[in-house]
């Protein structure tokens, strides 16, 4: 599955590894600011769940900073602030590059299915069904692999997840744009919806943060 260190696709690793599934965790680097903490967390998340279900993770290099190397996730300037909205986190082509990594090691290892975790609420055109449905097609037709795309919190919000997650080390997953050293920077947008979404789940946030949020 894509892992990322972020809250959605830990919960959503740990759901499939308590499933009883052989889980290969994938995380790939594109050169973005944030990946190195965001790779550290996620280690930390998995080592804390003791599953043996639960392969190391597959650390794969797809860089994209010759692109867009003037982006906000590379620069660190700009970062969308705590009221922005969700819109303004879009990487261009971020979940077609992934998939076709991911594609790519699933092809050599032969595995059938790639796992990720878009919420009901991402805008961005690269987590509709429809591009997820034409990525499985280009799979089959390109590398004759009948992949399936799984996205079982399409339907969920942030809330939701954490509602499900509620007994896992949340506080031990990633989901910052500007994060200070290890800890949440408290301003971003995907701070925003971290720490809102746990207000709304009427759970404590233990995420450390640099500055309160809001």
């Amino acid at each position: 599955m894509l892992a990322s260190g972020g809250l959605d696709s830990s919960v959503l690793l740990a759901e499939l590894a308590r499933e009883g599934r052989r889980v290969f965790p994938i995380y790939i680097r594109a050169g973005l600011r944030w990946e190195k903490v965001e790779l550290a967390t996620l280690r930390k998340f998995i080592a804390a769940l003791r599953r043996d279900n639960i392969e190391e993770v597959a650390v794969l290099n797809f860089p994209t900073v010759d692109i867009v190397h003037d982006h906000w996730s590379v620069t660190g300037k700009a970062v969308p602030g705590y009221r922005a909205s969700l819109a303004s986190n879009y990487i261009p082509g971020r979940n077609l590059s992934l998939l076709t990594k991911a594609a790519m090691f699933c092809a050599r290892n032969r595995i059938g299915a790639i796992a990720m975790a878009p919420l009901e609420s991402n805008p961005f055109p690269d987590a509709r069904p429809q591009f997820f449905r034409a990525v499985e097609h280009a799979v089959k037709l390109g590398m004759e692999l009948p992949l399936r795309i799984l996205t079982p919190f399409a339907g969920l919000e942030k809330s939701d997840v954490i509602k499900k997650g509620r007994a896992l080390p949340l506080e031990l997953t990633l989901s910052c744009a500007n994060p200070r050293g290890s800890r949440h920077c408290g301003a971003c947008t995907k701070c925003a919806e971290r720490a809102e979404g746990f207000r709304e789940a009427g759970i404590a946030d233990l995420t450390p943060y640099a500055r309160r949020p809001g």
